[in-house]
């Protein structure tokens, strides 16, 4: 076996323990420095865990002139790690692809695993809520879609939604009680508008606040919360929207979510489509 140079690509996996204190670590591509040639290929290095090499020497999408001995069957033997943090245009290139192809995940111990969503630039997780039943989605809406940028954003993110969690009871029963007292009006008059037997029965405020339900919670720049709940009804399937600040304490809005009540007006709403006093929690 003879020995030889290259320049590597580590891939997403980084290096991890196998028996015997040996280290393996899978590559992306590698230049043969000899004749440089570029190699596209899942080759594997493995080197026995020392001072000398330890696990942490080698690290997930870095580039390193590492000094090897082909063992065949796509393996090499690490001898040493001539540099690290090696410039090569055409592994850049690669990496360059990779970063942005690869999946972004963020975790935070007190809260579980965020995944990034590249398209809507938000990293995304399902909470339980007020039970282990109650599940929802959660928004991180970072506005980036790359690992770098998103590392560096997402702290402040976390802080507001812990603020969030801890005090969730109470947030959950503010932002209901704040839609009902600006919303349940409305719930009246759409109601007004059914075939019901109750269409003249008022939608009182404890009835619209049990209706609801937590679908989802957005975290936005500078401590400000989206939420979004399941109507049940209340308005024909559309969703309530309210608006909240976790830095100052404050609601600052509730909506009904692409609703008009004139459109209702013009024709009787279904009573399948309208919730009723007999409808079930």
């Amino acid at each position: 076996m003879q020995e030889q140079e290259i320049i590597a690509l580590i891939n997403s996996k980084g290096a991890f323990i196998l028996d015997d204190s040996k280290a393996n670590a899978e590559l992306i591509a590698y230049v043969d420095c000899k004749t440089n040639e570029l190699l596209e290929t899942s080759a594997k290095i493995e080197w026995k865990i020392s001072k000398k090499l330890s696990l942490k020497d080698i690290k997930r999408f870095k580039i390193y002139h590492l000094k090897v001995k082909n063992l065949g069957e796509n393996t090499f033997l690490l001898i040493d790690i001539v540099k690290k943090d090696v410039k090569n245009n055409l592994l850049e290139k690669i990496l360059k692809e990779c970063e942005q192809n690869a999946s972004v995940t963020v975790e935070e111990p007190d809260l579980g695993k965020f995944v990034l969503d590249k398209a809507t630039k938000s990293l995304h997780s399902k909470l339980k809520w007020l039970s282990e039943k109650e599940e929802i989605d959660v928004y991180l809406n970072i506005d980036e879609d790359n690992r770098i940028n998103t590392l560096k954003k997402v702290g402040a993110f976390f802080i507001t939604l812990e603020k969030v969690f801890k005090e969730k009871k109470d947030w959950d029963k503010k932002l209901k009680t704040f839609a009902a007292e600006h919303l349940a009006d409305l719930a009246t008059e759409l109601r007004k508008n059914s075939k019901s037997l109750f269409k003249f029965l008022k939608v009182w405020k404890w009835y619209f606040i049990a209706k609801m339900k937590l679908m989802s919670l957005a975290i936005e720049n500078d401590g400000e919360i989206v939420a979004t709940f399941d109507d049940r009804k209340l308005f024909s399937g559309h969703k309530i929207i309210v608006k909240a600040n976790t830095n100052n304490n404050e609601i600052s809005s509730a909506i009904v979510e692409n609703f008009n009540i004139d459109d209702y007006k013009k024709i009787e709403v279904p009573e399948s489509n309208i919730e009723t006093k007999e409808d079930k929690e």
